[in-house]
């Protein structure tokens, strides 16, 4: 089991890291605790999980290492004692933060990223993967990231850079770089004889980014033979090494979103669109919309009036929740049991109506605005109840952001191969043509070719890669919520939870070794 502790003045971070870790391996297998609750557990919890740990924490970390083989993972600050163990010193900042943390907007047909990086080393806690990124980074304005990842502050919030200090280098994992020169240390993983800790350089360390998986890796496979280990679930349905989700969000037209749909049918991929129940009032789209739900195409609900943040409020936001639902529904003639967050905008009023009114989860997420809702793997949210998930997709296929002079699909290709070695969903999302706007395609047939091209990709990467319906992509996640993952007798007791939505099962990560994740038992 892993104990996530903090002090109460660190209890938001607290609450998203052990929401992000619940999302990892199942809301049985992770409990929030304090440092006196934890002396009193050592027999049951093999991993803890700090968040700034001061010197009280430090001695309960101290403590902890010297009981039983265990893993401790910390993020932000350290109190003294753990530096002076840990051969950590200091630098000092060069007083440029908010130019090297901070990205221009991106230009047209481009890019623009931070001076400020992530760079990583080669370590087999890695893989094979080369990981990287940005503080901050814009595929199109000041408003989507197209590899997928939040953003990392310089600003002392919970998101920001929590110290500028350096680790030593035979336990870096990664380093915080300013236009390729060194500044800090931002990862790095501590062996001992009866136990490793691995740290990262932010209070909430990397929940909003693809490098969650390194915490996975760490806490399903990493010295497995000497150390602790618990089953980590991945956002993989069993049997297919990638996984992919798109959609429409349907803000204005609906019908012009048949020529897409023609060329998603001639390829076999689902197709999803996501319905501004407003435009409904207008009757021409009731025929094409009737005509996709008889064909297998899954609706999701995109608000009633495409307001920013919902409305406002709750009662706005209860409301266009509600009412698009039921329009939706009116016409297709089956019931809306998913939202798409209008502009990606996630308050937590609106996560509470949308729950109030019987959705069951929603889809977000976007490095300009919410970072809460930024979350590595799908599944439960901080604060919401069981039964409601979420999941964040912020990756826009637009032609606003091909590149010239270069593969123009050359970031969705990248995007694609991170999100699918980090064993998360890609999710990729377009908008139908309007009279008002066409989002940088200059004609349907380039639109078409631009999908297909990245239909293509995926298969020709991955053969084993499964598409799915938004609808379908869901279900999965939400069963993956329900499943509980408990320790009897020395072995891992795996329970899927009884009621299914999807025929799709999870895939485990346990011992560097992959599962399905039914009923069933596991050891090590």
């Amino acid at each position: 089991m892993i104990a996530v502790l903090s002090k109460q003045t660190d209890l938001r971070a607290a609450k998203l890291v052990e929401a992000a870790l619940r999302r990892s391996v199942s809301c049985t297998q992770v409990i929030r605790m304090s440092g006196s609750g934890l002396a009193l557990n050592l027999k049951k919890i093999d991993i803890i999980v700090v968040i700034n740990p001061d010197e009280y924490l430090a001695n309960i970390i101290n403590l902890f290492l010297k009981t039983k083989k265990s893993k401790v993972i910390i993020f932000g600050t350290m109190a003294q004692s753990l530096h002076f163990r840990l051969g950590i010193g200091h630098t000092e900042f060069t007083g440029l933060e908010r130019e090297w943390s901070r990205s221009l907007e991106a230009p047209l047909n481009s890019f623009s990223e931070s001076l400020g990086k992530i760079q990583y080393l080669q370590h087999e806690l890695l893989g094979e993967q080369n990981w990287d990124r940005a503080f901050e980074r814009f595929d199109f304005a000041k408003e989507w990231n197209n590899l997928g990842y939040g953003a990392i502050r310089t600003d002392d919030s919970i998101w920001s850079l929590s110290a500028l200090v350096n680790v030593p280098k035979q336990y870096l994992l990664a380093d915080v770089a300013v236009d390729g020169n060194k500044l800090c240390s931002y990862a790095a993983l501590y062996d001992e004889a009866e136990g490793s800790i691995l740290w990262f350089n932010r209070s909430v360390g990397p929940i909003d980014s693809f490098e969650w998986h390194i915490v996975e890796r760490f806490i399903a496979s990493w010295r497995y033979n000497e150390l602790p280990v618990l089953p980590v679930l991945l956002d993989l349905p069993w049997g297919h090494e990638a996984a992919v989700t798109m959609r429409l969000d349907c803000d204005e037209d609906i019908s012009s979103a048949n020529e897409l749909w023609k060329m998603y049918q001639e390829e076999n991929v689902p197709f999803s669109l996501a319905i501004n129940a407003a435009n409904l009032d207008d009757r021409k789209h009731d025929e094409c919309i009737k005509l996709m739900a008889s064909q297998g195409v899954a609706f999701l609900s995109h608000s009633l009036t495409h307001a920013p943040n919902w409305g406002g409020s709750y009662e706005v936001a209860r409301h266009e929740a509600a009412a698009s639902a039921q329009k939706i529904t009116s016409v297709i003639q089956a019931p809306i049991r998913y939202a798409v967050s209008p502009f990606h905008q996630n308050p937590d009023y609106a996560l509470n109506a949308l729950c109030d009114v019987g959705y069951q989860g929603v889809i977000g997420g976007i490095i300009r605005n919410d970072p809460d809702f930024l979350i590595a793997r799908g599944g439960q949210l901080a604060d919401m109840p069981n039964g409601f998930i979420g999941h964040s997709q912020q990756v826009m296929l637009h032609g606003d952001c091909l590149l010239v002079d270069t593969d123009p699909m050359e970031i969705y290709k990248k995007s694609f191969d991170t999100f699918s070695a980090s064993k998360m969903i890609f999710g990729y999302l377009d908008h139908p043509f309007s009279s008002r706007y066409q989002y940088g395609w200059e004609s349907e047939f380039q639109r078409s070719e631009a999908h297909r091209s990245l239909i293509n990709y995926v298969r020709q990467q991955v053969p084993s890669a499964i598409f799915m319906s938004e609808n379908s992509t869901m279900d999965f996640i939400l069963d993956k919520s329900q499943i509980q993952i408990s320790k009897e007798d020395g072995r891992f007791v795996i329970y899927d939870g009884g009621a299914r939505n999807s025929e799709l099962i999870p895939t485990l990560l346990f011992s560097e070794k992959f599962y399905s994740a039914q009923n069933m038992y596991l050891s090590n």
